[in-house]
C-alpha cells in the first residue's frame, strides 16, 4: 500500500456507506431503516473501538456487520438505479474500504463533552463546509464578550457563553453562514 496507513474497516466502510447514503438522497428517498441501521452501526462501532479487547464489546461485531451488511444492500440496490457504472465504483470503495484503505476524508469532530468548559455557560456548535477566517469570528466573539473554540480541522466552531450573548454573536456572524450555503 503506498506509503497509505491502513484504518479501521469498519469505520471506512461506515464512511462509505454513509457517503453513498447523501449521494443517493439527492434523488431518491432513502428508507428511514437504513439511516437508523448506519447511525446504530456508527454508534457500535465507537463502542466497540474504545476498546476492542473487551469480550463484552467484541460481542457487538457481528451485530455491527449485519447493520452494515443490511444497509449496504438496500442502498447499492438504489445505487443499481443510477446504471451499471455508479454500482461499479461504489463497489469498488466499499472493496478498498474493507481492506482498510481511507476511501473519503472525514473530519474528526469533537463529542459534546468539552474539557474545560465554562461551567453554567451555554454553548453552540456548528460546522462549516470548508474552513473559515477565525480572525473575524475572534473578532465578533470579543465583542460580544462569549469564548470561541475551533477544532483542529477549522471547520468545527464552538461558541460559549451567556445565551443573550451567543444569540448577538450568532447574528453578526450570519454571513458566514450565508457563504457556505451557497
Amino acid at each position: 500500500m503506498d506509503n497509505q496507513e491502513l484504518k479501521d474497516p469498519l469505520e471506512q466502510r461506515w464512511v462509505v456507506l454513509d457517503h453513498l447514503l447523501q449521494e443517493l438522497s439527492k434523488k431518491y428517498d432513502i428508507p428511514p431503516e437504513v439511516t437508523k441501521n448506519l447511525q446504530y452501526a456508527r454508534s457500535l462501532t465507537h463502542y466497540y473501538n474504545q476498546d476492542p479487547t473487551e469480550p463484552d464489546r467484541a460481542k457487538e461485531l457481528p451485530r455491527i456487520d449485519s447493520l452494515l451488511n443490511d444497509s449496504e444492500l438496500k442502498l447499492m440496490g438504489m445505487a443499481g438505479m443510477e446504471g451499471e457504472e455508479f454500482v461499479s465504483e461504489w463497489e469498488q470503495y466499499l472493496l478498498d474500504a474493507a481492506k482498510g484503505k481511507e476511501v473519503f476524508k472525514q473530519s474528526k469532530i469533537q463529542s459534546k463533552f468539552i474539557p474545560g468548559m465554562p461551567a453554567n455557560f451555554d454553548f453552540v456548535r456548528f460546522n462549516f463546509k470548508q474552513p473559515i477566517h477565525e480572525e473575524r469570528f475572534m473578532e465578533i466573539c470579543e465583542y460580544e464578550n462569549v469564548i470561541i473554540e475551533f477544532d483542529d480541522n477549522d471547520s468545527s466552531v464552538f461558541v460559549f457563553g451567556e445565551a443573550d450573548h451567543i444569540k448577538e454573536a450568532l447574528k453578526e456572524m450570519a454571513p458566514f453562514f450565508s457563504e457556505q450555503m451557497s
